[in-house]
């Protein structure tokens, strides 16, 4: 994928509305133009003399050079290559994008190895793990852009399937469901939620997340992926985070990703785009997620991103207290010192999996001390930045000579001026304050599920029975004690 023709793909007639109006050109409006031109600067550079043999790679089967995201790993060194693609897309987008390119692509290549399992789920109108072998190399050779949809619209949780106390019928006005069959494909009705990059991406992947997997009929378990453009799909884009009225500066909102609600009314899913249909949910439910060949992990990108934002906020905040004096002030460095710690906890974890002789393809418990911890991180930021993240002068007023002199007497920091002060707690803002760093914090915590039901399926997995019993045989008799007179 180049840039230019990252920026023609979106020219295909899909149907995004934003603000009650339909868009004409995504390229071009003012709610997603700096999302695309930043996505397409990063295309231009995988094809860059610096970056080429970094981000791309020649695929063998095909011949085709395209990105490192969709290389199937077979060893140590492969792996880590695509670690470091990972690594440099988030680099490049500053650690901010939880929907890069970079994120489906591997999801997509965990299922090839598994394609048998899909196989064994038999439908006379297609072979599920051909399907997925075709579509990997569709993707690959063309480079895609793919997002996905996994849950229901959130209208009244307690009456649907999820809900652990209660078996009712789904709401046929809501889920997503098969509706009819036809010779082409099934076609399907309903809405899912929350699409991230719908708007910027070329194909979307449409499945249950472990949270909506419950379901009663089997119309509503299906997966499938299909292109963006799809007619009878709509894409409702929210309110943009992106730039605000006047010149205070935003530098990272430019990296608003969308997040987007799906609406399907009668749409064609053709037979070779289905990966599962019909199934018992307890039968399907472990080939939904990526599943497990043991070279491929498939959470590099959300790792090195997670990364990548945690040293960010780290750094601005280091830098925030030296420009006004507070990084020796015992409880400040203690603050900065519990970053720091983050940062190293999540960086030898990350070493940790790329080095262990099993990889599972999720992100397991370190996705889950992830999103309890990104809170803490800008909390820790916004604690030491104190009301200087409120208040600071815009580009308009360092540049009028009649208020100058105040700012230079009164805003500005220890050993640096003005702009450097004002500038760097304009970053802290846009990362732990404003509607942009806001978005952040939410995305963070739920974008890999539900945390809570992600911390007892830990609980449930986690094998305990080696220690349980030295306990039961530590307390099978009396324990030790002091000297009975």
């Amino acid at each position: 994928m180049t840039g230019e023709r990252y920026i023609e793909s979106l020219r295909d007639g899909r149907e995004v509305w934003i603000d009650g109006k339909r868009v004409d050109d995504v390229p071009t409006h003012p709610a997603f133009k700096d999302m695309v031109k930043a996505l397409a600067d990063v295309y231009d550079l995988q094809n860059s003399d610096q970056y080429r043999d970094k981000m791309t790679y020649v695929d063998p089967e095909s011949g085709v050079r395209t990105s490192l995201s969709w290389m199937i790993p077979t060893d140590h060194e492969s792996s880590a290559r695509r670690r470091e693609n990972s690594r440099l897309w988030n680099m490049l987008t500053w650690g901010q994008l939880g929907r890069s390119p970079d994120i489906l692509a591997p999801y997509i290549t965990n299922l090839v190895p598994r394609r048998a399992e899909f196989s064994a789920y038999k439908n006379p109108n297609c072979d599920f793990g051909e399907n997925i072998l075709n579509y990997y190399r569709y993707c690959r050779d063309n480079d895609l852009f793919l997002t996905h949809a996994l849950g229901d619209p959130q209208v009244d949780r307690s009456t649907q399937p999820q809900n652990e106390q209660r078996a009712v019928p789904e709401d046929e006005e809501i889920a997503l469901h098969v509706v009819e069959e036809t010779p082409e494909g099934v076609i399907v009705s309903g809405g899912k939620q929350l699409s991230t990059a719908a708007v910027h991406s070329n194909e979307c992947y449409v499945s249950l997340s472990a949270t909506f997997f419950a379901r009663n009929d089997p119309r509503f378990v299906l997966a499938f992926s299909i292109p963006t453009n799809s007619k009878g799909m709509k894409i409702l884009a929210r309110e943009p985070v992106g730039r605000w009225f006047g010149t205070w500066g935003h530098p990272l909102q430019m990296l608003d990703e969308q997040d987007c609600m799906l609406f399907f009314e009668r749409v064609l899913v053709p037979w070779d785009r289905l990966f599962f249909l019909y199934e018992s949910p307890a039968r399907v439910m472990p080939l939904a997620g990526p599943g497990g060949a043991t070279t491929n992990f498939a959470g590099w990108a959300n790792l090195e991103r997670a990364l990548y934002r945690f040293r960010l906020l780290t750094a601005v905040a280091t830098m925030v207290a030296e420009a006004i004096g507070v990084i020796e002030y015992r409880e400040v460095a203690s603050k900065l010192g519990e970053m720091a710690a983050n940062c190293e906890m999540l960086r030898l974890a990350m070493d940790g999996i790329e080095h262990a002789s099993q990889r599972q393809a999720g992100m397991g418990p370190v996705g889950v001390w992830m999103a309890q911890t990104t809170w803490r991180m800008t909390e820790l930021l916004r604690e030491i930045c104190g009301s200087g993240i409120v208040m600071q002068p815009s580009e308009n007023d360092l540049a009028n000579p009649e208020l100058r002199p105040y700012l230079e007497r009164f805003m500005r920091g220890k050993d640096v001026d003005v702009e450097y002060k004002s500038r760097l707690f304009r970053l802290a803002h846009d990362l732990a304050m404003s509607s942009f760093g806001m978005r952040q914090d939410i995305y963070e915590y739920w974008h890999g599920g539900d945390p809570s039901r992600n911390r007892i399926n830990l609980l449930r997995a986690y094998n305990q029975e080696d220690i349980k019993e030295r306990i039961r045989e530590l307390i099978s008799k009396p324990l030790p004690h002091g000297e009975v007179d």
